[in-house]
């Protein structure tokens, strides 16, 4: 053992015998722990959120009411704000609700639905996050009814916020066709 002990040292101190190597090696074994406990910090990846987005997309797209039960705290509220349709604002509140919402959009045929540019704020914003707020645009298409002859595209603004209930990302609320104040330096 003392044998090896001094092989051993003896490589170090011929490896470490100037100065510049020694500053150089530190320099990179700080950055790499500076590295390692920056990802251990990094807060939860947007997938998280993101994947909830979707599935509520292809949900409404697809008529498929159960989606509620997996995606949504059971007292999480929708609200449509009624930007594009003032005065007709809308909320549905609870798991029953947001569920007969879902199953009244089976008048509405969308040919595709997207929540897209997905701006992601997580509380705290660190690896322990059990919160994200997130601001996106709905964008789709309807399908035309008889009557029409062209489909309808839809746009807006919506925001969403969701918690980490039992180690699972849940949709706490989704407010679409929201109206975002003007732009102050317009």
């Amino acid at each position: 053992m003392g044998r090896i002990w001094k092989v051993v040292r003896r490589s170090f101190v011929l490896f470490f015998d100037s100065q510049m190597r020694s500053v150089v090696v530190g320099g990179i074994i700080v950055g790499l722990l500076l590295a390692y406990f920056h990802v251990l910090n990094e807060p939860p990846g947007i997938g998280n959120v993101t994947g909830l987005m979707k599935a509520e997309a292809d949900a409404a797209t697809a008529h498929d009411a159960s989606v509620v039960f997996r995606i949504y705290d059971r007292n999480a509220v929708v609200i449509d704000a009624g930007c594009q349709t003032p005065g007709k604002s809308q909320t549905w509140k609870g798991y029953f609700q947001i569920y007969a919402r879902y199953i009244a959009l089976k008048k509405t045929r969308f040919l595709w639905l997207r929540h897209i540019f997905a701006q992601v704020s997580w509380e705290p914003n660190n690896a322990g996050a059990t919160a994200a707020s997130v601001t996106a645009e709905t964008t789709g298409v309807i399908e035309p009814s008889t009557g029409r002859r062209k489909p309808q595209f839809i746009v807006g603004h919506e925001l969403w916020t969701f918690a980490l209930v039992n180690r699972h990302w849940l949709v706490t609320s989704f407010t679409y066709n929201l109206c975002l104040p003007a732009y102050p330096g317009a």
